[in-house]
């Protein structure tokens, strides 16, 4: 289950990178970056998908969180995809995609703090 986690995290760090030219606000990803941001984004749904029903092991509740948050954020992209919004909240929903990801990134960072604590205890 460790090589899942790692390879979901990489995914993760990857679709932050690709949507580096959207960050300053009012900006608009488009072109290849946005097209290697819906690539990386979707595999790592269907990797978040496939980890949920292959689980086995218990998490910590922060990591859980950050996980949580993250497939939010990835289900929030759904709506306007749909064509369930209007024009003028479709940024609202891609505003909210971008907050919600960064905020799981950063729970899953300081989520590593306490796991670097208990293997530094096993090991000494």
């Amino acid at each position: 289950m460790k090589t899942w986690r790692h390879g979901l995290q990489l995914l993760v760090i990857l679709a932050m990178l690709t949507a580096i030219p959207g960050i300053p606000l009012g900006t608009d990803l488009r072109g290849y970056p946005l097209m290697i941001h819906i690539t990386v984004g979707t595999l790592l749904a269907v990797g978040l998908l496939l980890r949920i029903k292959l689980q086995s092991e218990q998490e910590h509740w922060l990591r859980s969180l950050a996980w949580l948050l993250l497939s939010t954020g990835l289900v929030t992209l759904v709506i306007p995809m749909l064509g369930m919004t209007s024009s003028d909240t479709t940024h609202l929903w891609l505003e909210t995609h971008g907050w919600l990801s960064i905020t799981g990134l950063a729970l899953m960072a300081i989520s590593a703090a306490p796991q670097r604590a208990l293997q530094e205890k096993t090991t000494s």
